[in-house]
C-alpha cells in the first residue's frame, strides 16, 4: 500500500504544472546510457520548476523504455523500466545538475516478471535453470540511480550527456555493471 502511495505522490508532484511566480519548462525526451553490451533506452517527459527569473530550480522526470543487463554470471536480462526522477540544478541554455530515481514499475508492483515463469502449473525460475542463481543473493530490491548531467540548449532542441550510477537487480541476480553514461535529445516547450 505504501508503494502505491508514493507513486501516487509522484504523479501529484509531476502534474504540477503552473503556479504564481514560477516559471516552467516542459521537456519531451529520448534518451540511451550504455556500459558495455548493457544498455536503457527510454522515452520520457520532465517538467522543470523554478522562480521567475532565476536559473535555480528542479525537475521531475518520467520516462519508460527497456534496458538490457548483465549480471555477474554474464546472462543477460531484459526487462521494461518506467523511471521517475528529479534532478537539481541550474537551468538554462547551459545546465548542470545532479539528479536521483526509482524504477517505478519495481516500486509499485515489485516486479519479478523476467525471474520467474509457469508452465504446467509448475513453477520455475529462469535463473536456476540457467545455474545462473546466487543463493546469498535473493532480494529484489527495487531499482535505483544517482547521477550528474550536463546539456546544451539551441533554440528549442536541448541535447544532454549524463552520467548515472544504477543499482540494478533481480530476484536472484546482481548486475554487473554499475556506471552508465548516454545522450538525451529532448524538445523544450
Amino acid at each position: 500500500m505504501n508503494k502505491i502511495i508514493i507513486v501516487i505522490c509522484f504523479n501529484i508532484l509531476f502534474s504540477l504544472n503552473s503556479y504564481a511566480m514560477k516559471s516552467n519548462d516542459y521537456i519531451i525526451s529520448i534518451k540511451h546510457a550504455t556500459n558495455d553490451s548493457d544498455y536503457y533506452s527510454s522515452v520520457g517527459v520532465e517538467v522543470i520548476h523554478r522562480k521567475l527569473n532565476s536559473y535555480l530550480g528542479f525537475s521531475v522526470n518520467s520516462s519508460i523504455g527497456y534496458a538490457r543487463v548483465t549480471d555477474t554470471f554474464d546472462y543477460q536480462h531484459g526487462f521494461i523500466a518506467w523511471e521517475g526522477g528529479i534532478k537539481i540544478g541550474y537551468f538554462s541554455n547551459f545546465s548542470l545538475y545532479a539528479e536521483f530515481g526509482v524504477d517505478l514499475l519495481e516500486l509499485a508492483f515489485n516486479d519479478r516478471s523476467d525471474d520467474d515463469y509457469s508452465y504446467n502449473n509448475k513453477r520455475y525460475s529462469t535463473d536456476f535453470e540457467n545455474d545462473n542463481f546466487d543463493h546469498h543473493y535473493n532480494d529484489n530490491d527495487s531499482d535505483g540511480y544517482i547521477g550528474i548531467g550536463s546539456s546544451m540548449m539551441i533554440e528549442q532542441i536541448k541535447v544532454t550527456a549524463f552520467v548515472r550510477f544504477r543499482e540494478i537487480s533481480g530476484y536472484n541476480w546482481q548486475a554487473k555493471n554499475y556506471a552508465f553514461s548516454g545522450i538525451e535529445l529532448a524538445v523544450v516547450f
